[in-house]
């Protein structure tokens, strides 16, 4: 690479860093991204926490807890 792209490189980068820093000032800017990045992310967050477990998982949960345990759900199992 020539000092002459090395320069346009440089001043490129210092451009686009500029112009992000212009955006991310301004409080509009913040709510937009945050309101679509949970309408894109909203489908897959609810159908995981709606997702039912398997009748095996509902049957050794409700064994666990006729015998008197607590039941992890992270990882499946009597404890």
């Amino acid at each position: 690479m020539t000092w002459q792209e090395g320069v346009a490189v440089t001043v490129i980068l210092l451009g686009l860093g500029a112009g992000a820093f212009l955006v991310a000032q301004r409080p509009a800017f913040w709510i937009e991204f945050g309101s679509r990045l949970l309408v894109a992310v909203f489908p897959s967050i609810a159908a995981y926490v709606s997702k039912r477990n398997t009748p095996e998982v509902e049957k050794a949960m409700a064994d666990c807890v006729r015998r008197g345990g607590t039941w992890d759900n992270w990882r499946k199992r009597c404890r």
